[in-house]
């Protein structure tokens, strides 16, 4: 992002229609290159949300700002109006806010912004005040970003601490900033995979449709013996991953015996950073050798990218800690209540019809 404090004549536009929006695809994939900005604000990620969980009720509300015809801010937005007694818009960031059993979790969203002067904010925070809706809603907002920034200037904004993040900056000598336990640990499954025929593999993009299969059969193995329904349990989730597969923005990293995979991670990738994101297992013949702690450590020593993000994690959990020796990052879901009334009479009376199910 641009720091400046020369003035910036911003032209604003609101687009309210997906097709339109289509046609700044071009220019909003050059902002968030030239910003720096993460995979879940740039366009490949958040049209191919809307291509998938698009509802006929939702409301496009996008504001996007042009200097001398070239695109230099966008707010992706749109509103879900309720189906209830009483009449209640949310304003969301496009790409949060599909049903919870088949979300992708759209993680560090931002608003994307060539300059960070304070006139912009105030004229983007303005743009949004004067749209029609009784709140908004953002969720996993990292304290830095320009979201964080502009609702924390709204009197009647909420942040609440829903978890944290563990990012991987450097992986030279990271052995080193194990812990003793990890380390002894990571010794032991390098020493029992040894006498095996092992092999750890980035998986090539040709052979993604293939271990694409087998990390859903791990993955849902593994949860619905638990029984939990997954996170490939509804179409829609995949559906959305194998039309993101194809912006080639995607990584798959596996542990081989015998030529067979017993562990596989799969992540998201953007200019500098591998997310992880989810992961799958052979807990039958192979949880003695701890796969998926043994595949975390091997990725991370084998990162092609800056950074490895383990995206968002609970409050209480340990298990991506275990990876990271710094303190993580704080992550908020922030609530702007435009119309306070109305919004709590809408929880009282869904809270009642809930009871009286």
């Amino acid at each position: 992002m641009a720091n400046s404090t020369a003035e910036h004549k911003i032209e604003w536009l609101l687009v309210e229609d997906l097709l339109c929006l289509r046609e700044h695809v071009t220019q909003w994939q050059k902002l968030v290159l030239e910003t720096g900005s993460n995979l879940f604000c740039s366009p490949e990620w958040i049209m191919t949300w809307a291509e998938t969980y698009w509802q006929p009720s939702w409301q496009l509300k996008t504001i996007i700002g042009f200097e001398n015809k070239k695109l230099v801010a966008i707010a992706p937005l749109y509103i879900q109006p309720s189906k209830t007694l009483i009449s209640i818009s949310k304003l969301l960031p496009l790409g949060q806010g599909e049903p919870e059993e088949s979300e992708v979790l759209s993680e560090f969203q931002d608003i994307v912004l060539l300059y960070n002067t304070e006139s912009i904010y105030n004229e983007l925070a303005n743009k949004i005040l004067s749209l029609t809706f009784d709140s908004l809603y953002c969720n996993t907002l990292l304290p830095n970003s320009n979201w964080h920034r502009i609702l924390a200037n709204f009197k009647k904004t909420t942040f609440t601490n829903t978890g944290q993040r563990y990012l991987i900056t450097n992986n030279q000598d990271y052995l080193l900033t194990l812990s003793k336990n990890n380390k002894a640990k990571w010794k032991s499954c390098k020493n029992k995979l040894e006498k095996l025929n092992t092999e750890f593999i980035w998986v090539s993009e040709s052979d993604y449709g293939k271990y694409w299969q087998q990390l859903i059969l791990f993955h849902q193995q593994r949860w619905n013996k638990k029984g939990k329904l997954g996170a490939f349990f509804h179409d829609d989730f995949i559906k959305f991953h194998e039309i993101f597969q194809l912006s080639k923005s995607v990584k798959i990293s596996v542990i081989l015996i015998d030529h067979k995979p017993i562990a596989i991670n799969y992540y998201l990738t953007d200019h500098n950073t591998l997310f992880f994101y989810q992961c799958g297992w052979d807990e039958k013949d192979h949880a003695n050798l701890s796969p998926g702690f043994s595949l975390h450590i091997w990725s991370i020593l084998n990162n092609p990218f800056e950074n490895y993000d383990f995206m968002s994690s609970d409050l209480n959990d340990s298990y991506k800690s275990t990876f990271a020796s710094h303190k993580p990052e704080k992550i908020y879901r922030a609530l702007f209540e435009k119309n306070k009334i109305k919004n709590i009479l809408f929880t009282t009376i869904k809270k009642l019809l809930h009871k009286f199910k």
